[in-house]
């Protein structure tokens, strides 16, 4: 445990360093939006380490791994150095990984609330039959949690558009859906092979 600890502590470190030096070295030619997008980058990467130090949640390692690259990639890479324009496929990778980002967010929610049902279901008859339906209905909402949040992030792409004049919904409808169906896919990958091969 504690070399994966170091693990996302070094990579925490590597990833928030290159943020600050390229900002650093480009902030002449960052617009307002670029810098602030940057900033806030270094926000969100810091929150599950803040997480586990003020509220005393344990946050798996893989998870903190994901999402750390997750945010470089579509926030500082993505938005703030403009790779969704450089680089036809970064949109479509980007929320194909924000799919599996956000059910393993959804899971992870689901886990940490209903904790105690599961501890008690070995208590209760047909145990085995409760375990299925109660894992069922973990990575339902896994999935449904990540849909929705590919939803939301539509509305903040249109919001975006509307308010400051940008271009992240690109030709409007065709793009949204094929962010959704993406985002829909990446959430799908993630629940079957959870129900599939995680055994607890």
């Amino acid at each position: 445990m504690r070399n994966k600890n170091q693990v996302n502590f070094w990579l925490y470190i590597l990833l928030t360093s290159s943020i600050i030096v390229i900002t650093l070295l480009n902030i002449r030619k960052y617009s307002l939006l670029s810098l602030g997008i940057a900033l806030l980058t270094l926000v969100f990467m810091s929150l599950p380490f803040l997480i586990e130090n003020k509220l005393g949640l344990k946050i798996p390692r893989d998870f903190v791994v994901i999402f750390l690259v997750f945010l470089y990639l579509a926030m500082f890479l993505g938005t703030a150095n403009h790779f969704y324009d450089q680089f036809w496929w970064w949109d479509n990778m980007s929320h194909s990984f924000s799919g599996v980002v956000f059910a393993d967010l959804g899971f992870l929610i689901a886990r940490y609330l209903t904790q105690e049902i599961r501890k008690n279901i070995a208590t209760i008859g047909n145990a085995k039959r409760l375990l299925v339906s109660y894992k069922v209905l973990v990575v339902l909402f896994a999935f449904c949690f990540a849909v929705t949040s590919g939803a939301i992030w539509e509305i903040y792409e249109f919001s975006m558009d509307k308010t400051f004049g940008t271009l992240y919904q690109g030709i409007g409808i065709d793009d949204t859906m094929i962010d959704i169906i993406l985002d829909t896919l990446g959430a799908l990958a993630f629940s079957i092979a959870v129900y599939r091969f995680r055994k607890d």
